[in-house]
């Protein structure tokens, strides 16, 4: 078994989701099931607090779809849905379709994972990073 911390980050905010630690069986897997596996974790620590759960899920998937729609009316704003426990498979599927779409990035080992189904080492002491990516202002 190997422990691996995940932390996922957001350019410009404080706020997001907790670091957490991953039990793998080897030091192998995909990015799919390493996603898989955080989201869950996720989840399970932040759960407690539905809305606050909802808010960093919400910074860490939106897609970009919603981004430029929200950018044409001059603001950006977290989806205002009545607050619900997150559903653990609604938000893997939801991660995945925006590691798929480029919403975020993985970082391991110092090189960007580039797809679900890419083999992921993880080494001691190494985390893995997911990196929420935010387009500039005018570009």
């Amino acid at each position: 078994m190997v422990d691996v911390e995940v932390r996922s980050r957001v350019t410009g905010t404080s706020e997001g989701l907790p670091p957490v630690l991953v039990r793998l069986v080897g030091e192998g897997t995909t990015a799919r099931e390493l996603i898989r596996r955080a989201v869950e974790e996720q989840i399970r620590l932040a759960g407690a607090d539905a809305s606050r759960c909802r808010r960093a899920l919400d910074r860490q998937f939106l897609s970009d779809d919603d981004l430029r729609v929200q950018a044409g009316t001059g603001v950006i704003r977290m989806p205002s849905r009545p607050v619900r426990p997150p559903v653990v498979e609604e938000e893997v599927a939801r991660a995945h379709r925006a590691f798929s779409r480029g919403t975020f990035v993985m970082f391991n080992g110092g090189r960007q994972v580039a797809g679900l189904d890419e083999l992921v080492t993880v080494r001691l002491g190494e985390p893995v990073v997911f990196l929420r990516l935010v387009a500039l202002v005018g570009g």
